[in-house]
């Protein structure tokens, strides 16, 4: 499926989110979870009493590097964020069978803010599925439009929320001040996702970086994870 970065950015601006199907392939979201599968079960994890974490993705195996500069993402990003936006957070989720699921709530950085602002999306969380997302085993659910204006969730809890019906491989491009929360699974059956974070520039990112040089092959991945920023301006001169 041919998708339009312009449409994403607008989708995202008008409800809060837009899902982009078909982001990584069979084969790449075949390696993706096996990938994911090892790292849930090794001394990475971190068990939450609501889900599995493994954070710093990148770290770990080349495939998830991959997934960061995959065509499109880049355009979608620079679109809604600005160019030189940072990479925040890039983990591995894990929604074990019968878990407490999250309370409605938004995302870095509006979570951290004794002040909520408003005029920028600031961050987007994208949610990548790599298992079928849906009623049974705690697809994530949104809040249409719950973006404008950034404001944390408080009741009555919305009742006119929506749930992300996903296959495998399908990109959820989320805005950080937008309503959300896990659903809850009854399948029996793990479901499993990989969530990448995305700051503007100016906004601190939630991970520490790596080395640089880890990262000197790759000119977008030194972009985004902050070792490579643009000439800096004073009333629009560089300095």
């Amino acid at each position: 499926m041919t998708i339009v970065p312009a449409l994403v950015a607008d989708e995202v601006r008008r409800r809060g989110y837009a899902i982009w199907p078909g982001y990584a392939t069979p084969d790449q979201c075949s390696a993706l979870k096996s990938a994911a599968d090892i790292l849930a079960d090794g001394e990475y994890a971190n068990r939450y009493p609501k889900s599995t974490r493994v954070w710093d993705l990148y770290r770990h195996d080349p495939i998830f590097a991959d997934m960061l500069v995959k065509p499109g993402l880049a355009d979608v990003l620079d679109e809604l964020l600005g160019r030189y936006y940072l990479l925040s957070d890039y983990s591995l989720n894990v929604v074990n069978p019968d878990q407490p699921i999250d309370d409605w709530h938004i995302d870095y950085p509006y979570n951290e803010m004794p002040e909520l602002v408003s005029g920028g999306l600031l961050g987007l969380q994208c949610v990548l599925a790599l298992d079928q997302f849906d009623e049974h085993n705690g697809a994530t659910r949104l809040v249409p439009g719950s973006h404008v204006p950034p404001r944390r969730p408080s009741a009555p809890w919305p009742s006119a929320a929506e749930t992300f019906l996903a296959e495998p491989g399908t990109l959820l491009v989320m805005a950080a001040a937008t309503w959300h929360r896990s659903g809850f699974n009854s399948s029996g059956r793990p479901r499993t996702a990989v969530l990448m974070s995305f700051v503007e520039r100016w906004i601190r990112p939630l991970s520490d970086p790596l080395p640089p040089d880890l990262w000197v092959h790759d000119q977008r991945l030194q972009v985004m994870l902050g070792y490579q920023r643009s000439t800096e301006t004073i009333n629009g001169v560089p300095v």
